[in-house]
């Protein structure tokens, strides 16, 4: 049976609900900010999201003037359609560099992540499992 080795693992983070625990697999990137430099975010990983999203009101980051000015992009989620803007952005994470798609959008509040770590050009760089028992994300830069 072939085997897949990780370097490194992430811990899910347990919040409190009304209904009880859940647990979050959130990851800290460094978003490369032209205006401010490196400028740290906590993202919920998010194997469902296509493209990296963040919260509209972060478009300061980005060196914009407002975080609607980009090409409109309606997304589909679990929620119905919203309407996001992209842009090109740049990350630090895991040890690597990647220039990849972000989508802004009004996203809700939450006070634990800042957005979405989605799929496209992050993953294509990285290889994943995760054991949901015990609430671990594990990375390999090596796929």
């Amino acid at each position: 049976m072939p085997t897949k080795n990780f370097e490194q693992v992430i811990q899910f983070h347990e919040a409190q609900t009304p209904n009880g625990s859940i647990w979050l697999p959130l990851v800290e990137v460094a978003l490369i900010s032209p205006t401010m430099g490196p400028v740290s975010l906590s993202l919920l990983f998010d194997t469902g999201a296509s493209v990296t999203t963040l919260k509209a009101d972060l478009f300061p980051l980005l060196g914009l003037q407002s975080w609607n000015e980009g090409q409109l992009v309606p997304s589909a989620g679990l929620g119905g359609t919203l309407d996001t803007y992209r842009y090109t952005g740049t990350f630090e994470i895991w040890g690597k560099t990647i220039e990849c798609p972000i989508h802004l959008a009004p996203l809700p509040d939450h006070p634990l992540f800042s957005g979405l770590l989605g799929r496209e050009a992050v993953f294509n760089e990285f290889g994943f499992g995760f054991w949901e028992s015990v609430h671990e994300l594990y990375i390999t830069t090596n796929p």
